[in-house]
């Protein structure tokens, strides 16, 4: 029986980000992950904004920029075939670009879960074992035993349960599922040709094929030239479908192109189109993370974004009870916080289904108006900024001081994430969300006011507590929407705003670290 202080299960992105982000957290971990080797399918294509400001903090964004489809093909076409004529685009945008340095990033998941794995893979903290699947999961006071296949039982002080939609460990726990558990089958041909005749001038997230026609089907861009996915809807029976044989991938194929091609395929699978979430995300020690917490329909984009940010909430408060500088009920905020935002996605999600097929249905009843305003509605799928930024924590880890003056975006609410702008560090202007990476920050007027509050405040809490001063605003406002400071989390959730008034900053700094630590 070997020890570590925590066992992440799954080594998907959200299982390799909890790694990542213990490692950082300074808390040994050992990620036990069933399959040898990761998948090549390249399932989701989409790091939505914040996500993509995480991955800037951990130095990881350039080396998936480097593989992204260009910023204009954020959108979809609605073609006959892809020779074909084609029917109408969503509108052109670039998400995220009107508050954050970031901006969405189309990359398939396989590309993450390699960049991913290849960081984690070299991390002193982290024991990495592939290979390695789970049998049972006994959740017991005090004591917490991952039993493997193999017959090892490891003991972890607390588990992170990333092992997908069909979590062992939810099932383990006898943890229910609530929500719609069947909207629809999907069979996932991933399959390689050239088609840059045909695509070099039109880059998109996705071809969506054949309503004119009725020979439905789509072609989704891994690299923009030779890999591509077609996904083909199947109706939610009570029978999951057979794979279609390569010789049937092939002809949809063709037809969805338009052209007599050979494609190469490379992989096939099925999967259960769904929208559920775990009544509850912890039992004990053990915390549901990604899709062993939640499941969304693809048409949004947010399934492995959200679950990253699951785990990105988690892992401060862990280190912080692991360290003695906060009550195990801080904890309890993890699912508090997080299962409103999966709530919320997963009907956001729907929605931008459901609009896909009244698209769908307008263009194949030559009913231009109604596909004309749909589409133009589809702008905040592609543009998803107010759903992937302006998020917040009803109740939680926060003082909430009432009502805030100004959007969540531009404006320091408690609860949300503090919007991105100049801080000054070091005399010079750095990024608000690259600067607010590791530890709690107090954003403040005059940092000369809050320092030495913030040092004897630290000593007295164990915590790491950094001051930095409001930089050059430029056009983005006061973020502090006039008052005196804020106080932000380690995850860059604003935790307070306001005004010392007739107290101290010590005084105040030390009160609302009081309430937020539990």
């Amino acid at each position: 029986m070997t020890h570590a202080n925590v066992v992440v299960i799954g080594a998907g992105p959200v299982g390799l980000s909890a790694a990542l982000l213990l490692d950082r957290a300074g808390i040994p971990c050992t990620v036990v992950e069933r399959d040898a080797e990761p998948s090549g399918h390249p399932k989701a294509r989409g790091i939505r904004t914040r996500t993509m400001e995480l991955f800037s903090q951990w130095g990881l964004a350039e080396k998936l920029r480097q593989v992204a489809l260009p910023s204009e093909a954020n959108r979809f076409i609605y073609c006959d075939s892809l020779a074909g004529e084609e029917v109408a685009r969503s509108p052109q945008v670039e998400a995220g670009n009107r508050a954050s340095f970031a901006s969405d990033c189309r990359v398939a998941q396989s590309t993450v879960n390699s960049v991913l794995d290849d960081c984690v893979s070299g991390l002193r903290r982290v024991s990495y074992r592939r290979g390695s699947a789970v049998a049972w999961v006994h959740n017991a006071p005090g004591r917490i035993e991952v039993t493997l296949e193999s017959g090892e039982v490891l003991q972890a002080d607390y588990v992170i349960a990333a092992d997908g939609i069909g979590s062992t460990t939810r099932d383990a726990l006898e943890i229910p599922l609530d929500g719609e558990p069947l909207l629809g089958y999907g069979h996932s041909i991933y399959w390689r040709a050239d088609l840059d005749q045909w695509t070099r001038d039109r880059p998109c997230i996705q071809f969506i094929i054949g309503d004119r026609t009725g020979h439905r089907a789509n072609i989704a861009s891994v690299d923009g030239r030779f890999y591509w996915v077609t996904m083909l809807m199947q109706p939610p029976t009570g029978r999951r479908p057979a794979l279609p044989s390569a010789e049937e991938a092939r002809a949809v194929i063709r037809t969805a192109v338009g052209a007599e091609i050979s494609p190469e395929i490379i992989d096939i699978t099925t999967w259960r189109l769904s929208a559920e979430v775990a009544r509850t995300w912890r039992k004990g020690g053990v915390f549901l993370a990604g899709d062993a917490a939640h499941s969304f329909p693809p048409t949004g984009g947010f399934g492995m974004n959200t679950g990253i940010q699951d785990v990105h909430n988690l892992v401060w408060k862990l280190q912080l009870v692991l360290d003695g500088a906060a009550s195990p009920r801080l904890l309890d905020t993890y699912e508090l916080e997080r299962k409103d935002i999966a709530l919320s996605n997963a009907a956001w999600s729907k929605t931008n289904g459901d609009r896909f097929r009244r698209i769908s249905a307008a263009i194949a009843a030559g009913h231009t108006d109604e596909m004309c305003k749909l589409i133009e509605d589809q702008r905040s799928h592609v543009d998803a900024t107010d759903q992937d930024l302006g998020f917040g924590y009803r109740c939680g880890a926060f003082a909430d001081h009432g009502p805030v003056a100004g959007s969540p975006l531009t404006t320091a609410v408690p609860g949300h994430r503090f919007p991105e702008c100049p801080v000054s560090v070091g005399g010079d202007d750095a990024s608000s969300v690259l600067t607010f990476a590791d530890g709690f920050f107090v954003v403040a007027r005059e940092a000369s006011d809050w320092r030495p509050a913030a040092g004897v405040v630290a000593d007295k809490r164990g915590l790491n507590i950094n001051v930095v001063e409001l930089g050059g605003t430029g056009d983005s406002g006061d973020p502090l929407g006039g008052h005196d400071a804020a106080l932000v989390r380690p995850d860059g959730i604003t935790a307070w705003v306001g005004d010392v008034g007739s107290g101290s900053p010590d005084a105040v700094l030390d009160s609302v670290l009081s309430l937020v630590t539990g």
